[in-house]
């Protein structure tokens, strides 16, 4: 559908939403808030007509700091952003703050969310910040949200505001008052270009995403028309978006975009159901077969019923967009890389504590041609994912995550075939291996020129140059490490490094296999940073020296209380019970499983493309994925592996944006 260009006209609507927060006492902090709102705001105009509606008082129903949980749990301030018109309409919900506000920004939380929908709790400070200040005598403004209305279109939303838990009285907070007002600016927009197949689940575009097409000759970047087509499910050329530098200009549409400009490339994985091939009732090694097929998916908007089969022949909602009830995720393109790394060791960075990893966000790069960020707890890397588009719900890829990609990959909409393997062993990404290797890993680099039957190259390279077994991204013949086999898909989920992801082992601490807590990892020298039991804290192995005495991590980071972020397996002992997987999340559904022997190396590999296939167990509690570039045929889409959530020279993590 190619839309039609109009003058662009602007409006604001000024919800005269006092949110007040006033800070008295002397021991603690004293919260009361206020709103006002005067009545209907209704603004019109000859092409637009959108109403803010709002009803509810925000009440604080605790009065003083508190958590992010019982933050959600308050009453929210409730409204409603009609479009009246049969155009559509761009819109952006802000916060100005007022002169008399004597409180930082960075003190504030607040959950901004559509009706039915959870939010998620962000520092008011990492919401981008704008000059273009829409009242008189207002000192801040912070977008919280850019979207879009059809025509007749309406979106009800609710705001939670309240004070981080983490406020003290050394924060100079005492007799301090926040107060703000909610803006709506709205303008007429162009008619997007849609998909009918994909019923409503296109790319949604926020914050600072902004979308690309991707020369098929040579992968360079220009800048979308949002009106024209611009990708094609049916044609497997996925959506593809960027988030540009810092200082760098939207170019506009159907200009160029230089490499340089760009910080981070995003696929769009549209919210989907699939037909359930497999339960995954294994629970150990028997025969693996050649089980590989297109798996039948349907697109499914968020506003249709949730299936929730759970037998052959039903149909699934993918739980990858249940958890935050979108219409799609955006998936980082690549591996996450070290921004100015320019060696394989400048990119092995393990942030000494929770407060650096936030401050190590700054320096996420997710493009072609750039070291891998390795060498970095589960733990930092989780830290790291949530703090880097906050206002976008980034985070860690979870294990789920990863099988919606694997999935879609696998259907009709995808290149429903083996993923070639990035076999750089730079960990250079968006490089492919120039030969498909016909063996797993055997502990060596056996060429193909020499043993066709059992081979599997590696080779390292300098950056986006190619190496002697394989190509760099710029270079077209890449492609067929892409899940679409063109430029437009994702990249380096064979081979490259391997891929933690925010998924582990519940820590059985109760002796009831489950708990609802995730395994801080195995003892006190190999874990994943975060705060909890250890699974094994005697052990004395791999030449760690073990207190035997610390059972558990207590100076770490602590776990996130949101389960939306993380998938939990139950307990085990081994790796082999495989019935623990999840429906969706590639592991479970795989089988059956063997054992195999390349070499003089020992294998457990899947019924999809020989992949490696180890669920984590209680020794090693940590999901990981895709192997690492030496793997050969035992990487892929469909690889799943255990380790401890440590920081590891071969260990990476790819980012997530749930919109």
């Amino acid at each position: 559908m190619e839309g039609t260009k109009r003058k662009q006209f602007s409006l604001i609507i000024i919800g005269i939403v006092f949110i007040i927060l006033f800070v008295i006492g002397v021991t603690y902090a004293y919260w009361i808030l206020t709103r006002k709102q005067e009545g209907t705001n209704i603004v019109n105009t000859a092409c637009l007509d959108i109403d803010m509606v709002g009803t509810n008082d925000i009440l604080l129903e605790k009065a003083y700091p508190i958590d992010d949980e019982s933050g959600l749990n308050l009453k929210p301030f409730n409204f409603t952003i009609t479009n009246n018109c049969n155009d559509y309409a761009d819109y952006e919900i802000s916060l100005e703050m007022l002169s008399e506000t004597n409180l930082n920004s960075e003190y504030i939380k607040i959950a901004l969310n559509e009706k039915g929908d959870k939010g998620v709790p962000t520092n008011l400070s990492e919401y981008k910040k704008y000059t273009n200040l829409k009242i008189n005598g207002t000192k801040e403004g912070r977008t919280l949200k850019t979207s879009k209305l059809k025509p007749k279109e309406e979106k009800e939303y609710e705001l939670r505001i309240w004070i981080d838990e983490d406020v003290t009285i050394e924060n100079d907070t005492m007799n301090k008052t926040y107060q703000s007002k909610i803006i709506v600016d709205s303008k007429l927009g162009d008619i997007p270009y849609t998909e009918s197949i994909l019923k409503g689940t296109d790319p949604v575009l926020d914050g600072d995403l902004i979308p690309i097409t991707i020369n098929e000759e040579n992968g360079q970047v220009t800048r979308a028309d949002e009106t024209e087509k611009w990708y094609s499910y049916a044609e497997q050329k996925w959506a593809n978006a960027v988030i540009l530098r810092n200082g760098v200009e939207d170019p506009g549409a159907n200009e160029p975009i230089d490499e340089n400009d760009i910080e981070s490339y995003f696929v769009w994985i549209p919210r989907y159901r699939y037909e359930i091939f497999d339960e995954g009732n294994y629970d150990g090694l028997t025969t693996k077969t050649n089980k590989e097929q297109i798996i039948s998916i349907e697109f499914e908007n968020k506003d249709e019923a949730v299936k929730n089969g759970t037998s052959v022949g039903q149909w699934l909602t993918h739980p990858a967009f249940t958890s935050f009830n979108t219409n799609g995720i955006w998936v980082g393109k690549f591996e996450t890389g070290y921004d100015g790394a320019r060696s394989t060791g400048a990119a092995q960075i393990d942030p000494a504590n929770e407060a650096s990893a936030i401050e190590a966000a700054n320096k996420v790069i997710i493009k072609p041609n750039v070291y891998s960020w390795r060498n970095i707890q589960v733990a930092k890397a989780y830290t790291v994912g949530r703090h880097y588009e906050a206002t976008l719900n980034s985070h860690m890829m979870k294990n789920t995550e990863w099988g919606a990609v694997a999935y879609l990959q696998q259907s009709e909409y995808g290149s429903h075939q083996s993923v070639r393997i990035n076999n750089n062993s730079n960990y250079l990404t968006g490089y492919a291996a120039k030969n498909e290797p016909t063996t797993g890993y055997t502990g060596t680099n056996e060429l193909c020129s020499e043993h066709q039957d059992a081979c599997n190259e590696f080779s390292g390279s300098e950056q986006g140059v190619d190496g002697e077994y394989n190509t760099n991204y710029f270079n077209k013949v890449s492609v067929v490490a892409s899940t679409t086999n063109n430029y437009t898909g994702v990249y380096d989920m064979a081979g490259g490094a391997w891929e933690y992801m925010m998924a582990g082992m519940d820590d059985n601490s109760t002796g009831d296999g489950h708990t609802g807590k995730l395994s801080s990892g195995r003892h006190n020298v190999y874990n994943s940073g975060f705060n909890g039991k250890l699974t094994c804290p005697e052990c004395n192995d791999y030449g760690a020296e073990v207190n035997h005495n610390i059972t558990e991590v207590t100076n770490g980071i602590d776990l996130p209380r949101d389960t939306r972020f993380y998938d939990k397996y139950d307990y085990s002992t081994i790796f082999s019970t495989y019935n623990r997987g999840l429906l969706g999340d590639a592991t479970k559904e795989m089988g059956p499983f063997q054992s195999i022997k390349y070499g003089t190396q020992t294998r457990n590999i899947g019924s999809w493309y020989d992949d490696e296939s180890l669920l984590a167990p209680s020794g090693t509690p940590w999901v990981k994925r895709g192997h690492a570039y030496h793997g050969g045929t035992g990487a892929g889409l469909f690889t799943f592996s255990d380790d401890f959530g440590r920081a590891w020279v071969v260990g990476t993590f790819r980012l997530v944006l749930a919109i």
